[in-house]
């Protein structure tokens, strides 16, 4: 086989198997799967024996098909991977055809979540690790460990906590036909108390008052997939330990019931509150924190991503006027460059920032919080991440350059020689364009 098809077969692995958030991906995935004999790659690396580099290509194959528009019932299929050689595979083409239409789906979703800054793009980096690991390959072969490795997201409200869980739940390889996986959802702190137990686990008929009809509950529900716990830290102390006992048992039993059924669930939770410090205080209990908390995943407030404030304002702006050169658009897009904007603490974040931009539309007031500043957990000083030694050089002088600015007034040239650099390196610390 030339150099040059292995090269370019190489490419194509090394391009859609791996994390699409690490690096660019290529522009036209279609163009470069055309200009590759597939048939003969496959062929070629079956030959010789090496059924892991036929495995990798058939997911890089997949997911680039994904990418490129095709529906999951025609992923891998003839003449791109004809039948004789699907059947020499490690393993049966549904398990990849599943597997890539999950990471096209997930992979959709975060991207479609605005914002660019460095810890965004670390949070979507995270978000598709917890889903497949570092490769295609760990979703393909180690399907169990993923799913047994629950999910816990922290964040203040607004932060976009729902849009990170969907993506995830998106993220569950569901049936043999590429379709998505079940999934079911639950928000412990909409739901009353004496409530909360009946649509988790479901009820018999007559099990208490207004028990009308037997339901199954969101567990069953999602059984093959994932559920939300949205405000898990709002379950009452005995749900807890019931949800911990289904967790470790794999088996649940609704309310009024003695019959117990078996479910299969990855379970993805998410709260505002220091779930942390509730544990400290024996108001939840440590066992489901351990176990909820087999990857932690944090998405950053609003205030510590002030580079981001443009991009998400100009998408929410455009769902509410599409002409970019419309008089209020304009006027709009002024607004979320200016002092206020940026250096207002977003205690509400994105969906404060929303709500600024509706009253904005409406030709208001934008109606920030004066006066109300960031949450009281935020007021003890550096993000969470520099407080635990856990950020990058460069997150941390960028907080403090924006600490620095702030305490200026936003007086670039004051701030800068408090710093003792240039403004133009005071602007790349802030993530800004010069001028």
């Amino acid at each position: 086989m030339p150099s040059s098809t292995s090269s370019a077969a190489a490419r194509l692995v090394r391009d859609h198997i791996g994390n699409p958030f690490v690096a660019a991906r290529p522009a036209n995935p279609a163009q470069a799967l055309r200009d590759l004999d597939l048939p003969a790659l496959f062929d070629a690396a079956l030959r010789r024996g090496d059924r892991g580099a036929a495995s990798d290509l058939a997911l890089a194959v997949a997911h680039a098909q994904v990418q490129a528009g095709v529906p999951p019932a025609g992923l891998l299929d003839e003449p791109a991977l004809p039948r004789s050689l699907a059947r020499r595979l490690p393993h049966p083409r549904a398990d990849y055809l599943r597997v890539a239409a999950a990471a096209g789906r997930c992979e959709k979703v975060l991207a479609r979540i605005h914002g660019s800054s460095d810890a965004m793009q670390r949070a979507r980096r995270h978000a598709w690790a917890i889903c497949f690991g570092d490769t295609l390959r760990g979703a393909l072969e180690l399907q169990r460990v993923i799913r047994d490795h629950d999910v816990l997201i922290f964040g203040e409200t607004g932060t976009g906590k729902e849009l990170f869980a969907g993506a995830m739940q998106d993220a569950a390889p569901g049936p043999a036909d590429g379709t998505p996986a079940p999934r079911a959802a639950i928000n412990a702190a909409a739901i009353p108390e004496t409530l909360v137990e009946s649509e988790l686990f479901g009820h018999v008929k007559g099990a208490f008052t207004g028990a009308g009809e037997t339901r199954a509950g969101r567990l069953r529900s999602a059984d093959g997939g994932t559920l939300f716990l949205d405000e898990v830290g709002d379950l009452p102390s005995t749900t807890q330990v019931k949800l911990l006992r289904v967790i470790e048992s794999n088996e649940v039993t609704p309310v009024g019931s003695d019959q117990a059924f078996t479910v299969d669930v990855r379970y993805i939770a998410a709260t505002h509150r220091d779930l942390e410090g509730m544990v400290a205080r024996d108001t939840f209990r440590r066992d489901l924190f351990e176990r909820l908390a087999g990857n932690v995943l944090r998405i950053p407030p609003l205030r510590e991503r002030p580079e981001d404030i443009l991009e998400i304002g100009r998408g929410l702006a455009a769902g509410y006027i599409a002409d970019e050169s419309a008089p209020r658009r304009v006027a709009i897009d002024a607004w979320l460059r200016s002092r206020e904007a940026r250096l207002h603490p977003w205690p509400g974040n994105v969906r404060e920032l929303q709500n600024a931009l509706r009253n904005l539309v409406l030709g208001l007031d934008p109606g920030l919080r004066r006066g109300e500043g960031a949450p009281p957990h935020a007021r003890l000083g550096a993000p969470d991440a520099i407080r635990r030694f856990e950020a990058p050089l460069a997150e941390v002088e960028a907080w403090y350059a924006r600490g620095v600015v702030e305490r200026t007034a936003g007086n670039l040239s004051r701030a800068a020689r408090a710093l003792e650099v240039d403004r133009a390196t005071l602007r790349r610390k802030l993530g800004r364009s010069p001028g």
